[in-house]
């Protein structure tokens, strides 16, 4: 018990002291897709700087490429070969949320995960179901946030990420993968916020992050925390931390919306599913 604690002590003394210092420790493969991703949220950044930056990060140019080559967006079939273009045919907003995409691939497969692989793997896919799950159900919602939607649902546990890579320099807390989950469920929330700070989110989305556990129960659900919680609730990869089983799930959502005609959210949430593979098709480009 003592050796527990002593492997929790010096993990949580390592994440306390980079969450003061502001100084989050990210994966080196990530650091180009980072800066990307702060060109596209710069509102005085050009067209022509943007894609010069993207142009260096050579996964984010293919998928770019592949994405504006698309069906989706290519219906003519013109197909176009350079950055700029690519850019200009899928806009600033998909080629943001790409880049968030290949953020969250890159923390997945990063060489740190190495010891946790697996979780990390299915970390990513749940992340990517309730992404576009949340998108699908904005759109069903004639939401005016769909796009906001799938940012949030992407990043909705990234902090479970970034203490997922870091606990390689903790190997013995990883021989208890019990220990290990209590641990990053202690540490999420405040973990999650900080790096969604680093990242340079929203805080339309950092809010609904912090409220994603507290449903309001309106029906429909028109705040972002609510879409979140139902797209959470529904989906169909579980997070490999979560303690909450698929009946506990259901119950929740059907407590959270108890005003609610229960055959009208299932059947919502059936039409989402079979229209969340645009969704997925983007984010898995």
């Amino acid at each position: 018990m003592a050796e527990t604690g002593d492997r929790r002590a010096a993990f949580s003394a390592a994440i306390e002291k980079e969450l003061k210092s502001g100084e989050l420790v990210f994966p080196t493969s990530m650091q180009a897709t980072m800066k990307i991703r702060r060109a596209l949220d710069d509102q005085n950044s050009s067209l022509t700087s943007v894609s010069r930056v993207i142009s260096l990060e050579p996964l984010l140019s293919v998928k770019l490429l592949r994405m504006a080559n698309s069906a989706f967006f290519n219906p003519a079939g013109v197909e176009v070969t350079d950055v700029q273009r690519a850019l200009m045919r899928v806009g600033v907003n998909n080629a943001r949320t790409l880049a968030l995409a290949v953020i969250g691939d890159q923390l997945a497969t990063a060489q740190e995960f190495a010891p946790v692989w697996r979780l990390a793997d299915q970390l990513w896919r749940h992340s990517l179901d309730v992404a576009s799950l949340s998108y699908a159900i904005a759109i069903q919602l004639d939401s005016t946030v769909p796009d906001t939607a799938l940012l949030a649902g992407m990043v909705h546990d990234i902090g479970q990420f970034y203490l997922l890579a870091r606990a390689h320099e903790f190997p013995e807390l990883l021989e208890e993968q019990s220990e290990l989950a209590e641990f990053i469920l202690y540490w999420d929330r405040r973990v999650s916020q900080a790096v969604l700070q680093s990242l340079g989110t929203p805080e339309t989305i950092t809010d609904a992050l912090d409220a994603q556990e507290e449903c309001s129960g309106s029906w429909p659900p028109r705040k972002l925390s609510d879409i979140l919680f139902l797209a959470n609730s529904a989906a169909g990869t579980p997070n490999p931390f979560s303690t909450v089983s698929l009946e506990e799930q259901i119950a929740r959502r059907q407590a959270a919306f108890a005003g609610a005609d229960h055959e009208l959210v299932n059947r919502l949430l059936d039409e989402a599913r079979i229209r969340r593979a645009a969704a997925m098709a983007m984010l898995t480009a």
